[in-house]
């Protein structure tokens, strides 16, 4: 991941976790990603991009609700965030 798609989701994360101390957010992270692993500098684990996110909004103490399904109505909440995984050249 580029270091460019990094500062945009740290400071994605940054307005959320901010915003976030004034009010509560319902967040649906949709599992939508292709499974591909990587080795996330952060976390120092094999993780899929979904993971990541997961990891990072459970570490800011944001609530999350995930799956790979889409629900049916995505009006109750406030973000939806969808990882498209990795770039994977070839």
């Amino acid at each position: 991941m580029s270091n460019k798609m990094m500062r945009g989701g740290l400071i994605f994360l940054l307005v959320l976790l901010l915003v976030g101390q004034a009010a509560a957010y319902q967040v649906f992270v949709w599992r939508h990603d292709n499974n591909l692993r990587v080795v996330d500098p952060i976390f120092g684990s094999s993780l899929t991009a979904t993971e990541s996110v997961l990891r990072t909004l459970t570490a800011l103490r944001i609530p999350w609700d995930s799956s790979s399904v889409l629900p049916d109505d995505l009006s109750r909440y406030d973000v939806v965030v969808t990882c498209l995984s990795f770039y994977c050249p070839g």
